[in-house]
This record gives structure tokens, C-alpha cells and sequence, in this order.
């Protein structure tokens, strides 16, 4: 097979996981939003979210692809069917990563930057030499920093506006549910993981004790948002969003009785449960935003 074969083509598309590709990109939209909103502001700088988020469908790519060449997966993927590697997959993840770096630069330095830095810890993440996500603090800290905080932050410099005092609990609230949903999408793969040698939380503690983790982070950084919520920080509609929430919890308490953390349909269940929250959140913010733009009011809050 060619190098740039159409099977292989097709191959790199279906490893890039197309399906998840929406949830990497409502990073830095929500980040990009978050700033509008803070400051009730008109939309500023569409062209250059438009840069980032090219940069980061390549930023997700080049990842995808470079954990894939580590990993060589056999069993059960998240966000897409299996596919085999093709030879020199390395060549066109590292590409993949330096035009993440050169389309994000084109929106600011800020999220050049961001870019440049989640590149480096995608290499770091699934290098055999390095292998970061086998490291039970080194695997959560990639996906803390590069999509906890690199990839809201890269959305929200675009608006050129400065922090509130919400910029820093915002962050912090999306790093928790970002660690909760990593921690969770590892909850079934505790043979595999072990069958190479990681040491992941999955693999050093067992699926129930990581359920519980995620069951816990999950809770506490949506009830914290409920209480900035109640106390005005942020949309009082956002109350609202209890039902699902509902509807999240009772599905991890269903999946911890799971034996051996279950199989990857529980893990699906949950991004979609964790999505739909995640959604009804963001448009009662988008709702009141508008609200205030229209009404040519303050900035929100």
C-alpha cells in the first residue's frame, strides 16, 4: 500500500475518530464564548476562530494518530470502529501537529502558543520513549493541561478582553470535568492497559476505585457550578441543567456495579450523558448572553 493510498486515506480519517472531533472543538468555542460573555460583548474575531479551530481538528489528529502508532489497538475504541495502523503513521501525525501550530498562530500568539505547548505534550503523551500516558500523573496531567486549560484558553484569547473574577473558577471547573471524563474513558481498559506495561489509575487501583473518581469529579464540579450558580456568578437558568445531571449520575452508579469496569458502550454512554449536560449548561449561558446583547445591556452577571 502506497503512502498515499485512498485505503490509507480512509484509514487516517477513521483514526483521527471523526465522531469525537466535536467535542475537541467545543473546547476552545467555549472558551471563545466564555469570553464574550464575561464582558457582554458582540461576536469579535470570527476569522480568527476559524484558524484555531482548523489548528485544532490537526492538533487532534496529529494526537490521535500518534497514540494510535503507541498503542497499535486491538480491542475496543471510543468514537469510532477499529482500524489498522498503516505504516508511517508517525511521519503524518508530526505533520499533522505542525500545521495545528502554524493555522493557530494565524488566530494570535496566545493560541500559537497553546498550540505549540499541546503538541509537545501530545509527543511526550504517546512517544515510546517518553509514554506519558501509561504514567498515572503524567497521562491525567497531558489531558489536564492540554485540554483542561491550553484549549479553552487558546478560544478565549481570541476575544482580547481581561480575566473576571470567573475567568479562574471557569477554568477550573472545565479541568475537573475534563479529568473526570479522561479518567472515565480508561475505565474499561484496565487488560489492555496492563498488557502494555502502563501504569494507569485503571491498572494500579482497578475500574471500580476509577468510577468512583469519576463519580466524585463529576459531582463536585457540577455541584460547585450550582453554587456559583445559586449566588450569581453565573445564569441562574443554568439551574436547569439538574435533570441531566441526574441522568449522568445515574448512569456512572449503574456502571461501578459493572465487573471489570464494563465495556466501551458504558464509556459512550457517558460522553453522551457528560455532552448533553455540557450543552444545556452552555445554552442557558448562550440564552442569557444574548439576552443582554440584544437588550444592549452590561456585560453579564
Amino acid at each position: 500500500m502506497s503512502a498515499r493510498s485512498p485505503v490509507e486515506l480512509r484509514t487516517l480519517w477513521r483514526l483521527a475518530r471523526p465522531g469525537g472531533m466535536p467535542l475537541v472543538l467545543a473546547l476552545p468555542l467555549v472558551g471563545f464564548g466564555f469570553g464574550h460573555w464575561e464582558w457582554g460583548l458582540s461576536l469579535r474575531g470570527p476569522e480568527r476562530l476559524v484558524a484555531v479551530l482548523i489548528g485544532w481538528w490537526f492538533l487532534s489528529a496529529g494526537t490521535l494518530w500518534l497514540n494510535a502508532a503507541l498503542d497499535r489497538d486491538e480491542g475496543e475504541v471510543l468514537m469510532g470502529p477499529h482500524a489498522d495502523v498503516p505504516d508511517g503513521i508517525e511521519a503524518w501525525a508530526y505533520g499533522a501537529l505542525v500545521l495545528a501550530v502554524v493555522a493557530s498562530t494565524l488566530g494570535g500568539w496566545v493560541a500559537g502558543a497553546s498550540a505549540l505547548v499541546a503538541s509537545v505534550l501530545a509527543v511526550l503523551y504517546s512517544h515510546p520513549r517518553t509514554a506519558w500516558k501509561g504514567h498515572p500523573v503524567g497521562g491525567p496531567l497531558v489531558n489536564l493541561v492540554g485540554y483542561g486549560l491550553l484549549s479553552p484558553l487558546a478560544g478565549w484569547s481570541l476575544v482580547h478582553t481581561t480575566p473576571t473574577l470567573r475567568t479562574i473558577p471557569t477554568l477550573l471547573l472545565i479541568m475537573g470535568w475534563i479529568a473526570a471524563t479522561y479518567l472515565g474513558a480508561q475505565a474499561f481498559q484496565r487488560k489492555e492497559d496492563a498488557a502494555r506495561g502502563y501504569r494507569t489509575l485503571v491498572v494500579t487501583h482497578g475500574p471500580r476505585t476509577v468510577l468512583v473518581l469519576v463519580r466524585w469529579l463529576y459531582g463536585a464540579t457540577f455541584w460547585l457550578a450550582m453554587v456559583l450558580t445559586a449566588i450569581g456568578m453565573y445564569p441562574r437558568l443554568a439551574l436547569a441543567a439538574i435533570p441531566s445531571w441526574i441522568v449522568l449520575d445515574r448512569h456512572l452508579s449503574a456502571w461501578i456495579q459493572q465487573p471489570d469496569g464494563g465495556d466501551a458502550r458504558w464509556a459512550r454512554t457517558m460522553l453522551r450523558a457528560a455532552a448533553t449536560l455540557t450543552g444545556v449548561l452552555l445554552l442557558t449561558v448562550a440564552i442569557q448572553h444574548l439576552w443582554h446583547v440584544l437588550a444592549g445591556g452590561a456585560p453579564a452577571g
